[in-house]
């Protein structure tokens, strides 16, 4: 086995780290492109560039220009482009120069663009551009323009500004009086057509490689929980701790049986069903009074597989479940020890009194449902894997010195052989009394079969009478139902009640409402049945709860 889980944590460790290097190397390959590979794709991508309405796109595809008609003067040109979201019109090319004096000509002779001087003198002069990132002068652009020896060589003291006009590429400096059109220029609004796409593809090849290293992770953790299980089942299952009894319980010979028991004499033997071996009473040597119940020989149950269920079935405890303390095994003679409970089983105080006993009332039948049903519980949603018990009856439930219940024979209805169960439940007149439909005629086994089978013990424990019982010679058997409903139907609730009880009869409400939980339990349909822990909440409710005396 540790072979096993290092080969598979080997695999798990290997997947995650091939995927790890995958992500690693796929990341690096989107994000770690050299320059000259990040601007060759930057060309190749398509791009949509956009002018606003009435303008149209410059040569370098950054600017777009429009004319507007004439301007008084060139701070109220600028001021207008400078609205419009711009600048007027800065060419920082021959290119550029050569576009704009086409546009302009178009519309009129001459228009201003954005240079000009500032601060002119005999000294020189400062030229400016109303587009910042426009080198300051251009002398291969403007190579006959008199700018400067029309300001510096005179007495010019007013602002040059730069007009272009027709006729050729040149630009001349005059008084920024004079009335012109204008151009101005704003930023090309350029979008990649393709970035959301491929943004997308990175997003998707990210996310598949994080869901990749997820489901690595989830493996390995699913592995490992799996060879951790199948370590523990290997160790609980081998046959040397399998004869090795837990400290909760033991393993007896035949001879301290026989001498607990005085020889399994008739008078310590209990009153029971003799069918499956009976039962006997005994003392340990530490005075602890126990029952030794001998099964009947059978051929289908080893040694090993003996010692495996009472171990399984040891390790359960719980008030309301009688206590295994013990087994034996000796040449196919098969014995377990239980605790002792006093008042011994339910169904001799329902219908024979123990001499010297008294009847139950209706307060010690609500208290013996309540605690049963809370043992029920305990093996249907507190151990796992569920244990189904199978035979509830109430032969199998022991009541204590205080008419609390106790669950006895969990595990036990293995060891009991087929015939033995079909005719102990099949009862007179083809009825099978606390057997569930769905087990009798499917096979089929939960524990919704034990929910049934309480709910008929519920209804003999509210009224007495066995699941089945002779009426009359017309009659014959009737069921526990079959005498229930109608009066059910005709809401006739105290006349479902145990003629024994005299005194302290319950209200016809009370009395409803265990009823009904009684066919709730006993639904045809497994699924519509509910569970025992919700059976424990609803009769709580109807016990005070002074007379709860096991929980």
């Amino acid at each position: 086995m540790e072979l096993t889980w290092g080969f598979c944590r080997k695999q798990a460790l290997v997947l995650i780290s091939c995927l790890s290097l995958f992500y690693l190397a796929s990341f690096d390959t989107i994000t770690s492109e050299s320059p000259a590979q990040n601007a060759t794709a930057f060309k190749n991508r398509s791009h949509k560039v956009s002018c606003p309405t009435n303008w149209v796109l410059g040569p370098n595809q950054t600017k777009c220009y429009a004319s507007f008609r004439n301007s008084t003067s060139w701070e109220k040109s600028e001021t207008f482009c400078i609205a419009s979201g711009g600048h007027l019109a800065s060419p920082s090319s021959n290119k550029e120069l050569f576009f704009l004096q086409k546009l302009c000509n178009a519309n009129a002779t001459s228009c201003w663009i954005g240079g000009r001087t500032l601060n002119s003198s005999n000294s020189g002069f400062n030229w400016t551009w109303s587009e910042p990132k426009t080198p300051q002068w251009n002398q291969t652009m403007f190579p006959k323009v008199p700018v400067r020896t029309r300001c510096v060589n005179s007495s010019c003291r007013a602002d040059i500004c730069m007009v272009l006009t027709n006729g050729s590429l040149q630009v001349f400096g005059e008084r920024c009086s004079t009335s012109h059109a204008f151009i101005c220029a704003v930023d090309s609004d350029i979008k990649c057509r393709n970035c959301h796409g491929e943004y997308q593809i990175i997003l998707l090849v990210v996310s598949g490689l994080i869901l990749f290293t997820t489901f690595a992770i989830i493996l390995w953790f699913l592995i490992y929980k799996r060879s951790k299980k199948r370590r523990k089942s290997r160790k609980v299952s081998s046959p040397a701790s399998a004869l090795v009894p837990p400290p909760s319980w033991k393993i007896f010979t035949s001879e301290e049986l026989r001498s607990m028991t005085k020889n399994f004499s008739e008078a310590n033997r209990l009153a029971g069903d003799a069918k499956t071996g009976g039962t006997y009473t005994g003392g340990l040597a530490d005075g602890t009074k126990v029952a030794v119940k001998r099964l009947k020989r059978s051929s289908f149950q080893r040694k090993k597989e003996f010692y495996s269920e009472i171990k399984r079935a040891a390790k359960l405890h719980h008030t309301n479940v009688v206590a295994i303390k013990g087994c034996c095994y000796d040449h196919g003679e098969r014995f377990i020890v239980y605790e002792f409970i006093a008042n011994g089983p339910l169904d001799r105080w329902l219908h024979h009194v123990p001499r010297g006993g008294r009847s139950l009332d209706w307060n010690m039948r609500l208290n013996i449902a309540t605690t049963l049903a809370q043992g029920i519980a305990f093996l249907h949603d507190k151990v796992k894997p569920q244990v189904v018990h199978r035979d509830i009856r109430a032969s199998n439930v022991l009541l204590d010195e205080e008419f609390g219940a106790h669950l006895m024979g969990v595990g036990l209805s293995k060891f009991v052989p087929w015939e033995v169960m079909q005719e102990r439940t099949v009862m007179a007149g083809g009825t099978y009394g606390y057997l569930a439909p769905e087990y009798v005629y499917r096979n089929e086994l939960t524990t919704k079969s034990d929910v049934y089978s309480f709910g008929v013990l519920l209804l003999e424990i509210v009224s007495g009478r066995r699941p089945t019982q002779a009426v009359n010679s017309s009659v014959g058997w009737q069921s526990i139902f079959e005498w229930a409903t109608p009066l059910v139907q005709a809401n006739r609730w105290l006349e479902l009640l145990d003629p024994v009880i005299t005194s302290g009869l319950p209200e016809a409400s009370v009395v409803q409402k265990v009823v009904d939980l009684v066919y709730a339990c006993t639904q045809n349909v497994p699924s519509m049945r509910p569970r025992m822990s919700h059976v424990v909440h609803q009769l709580q409710l109807l016990v005070p709860p002074s007379e709860i005396v096991s929980s």
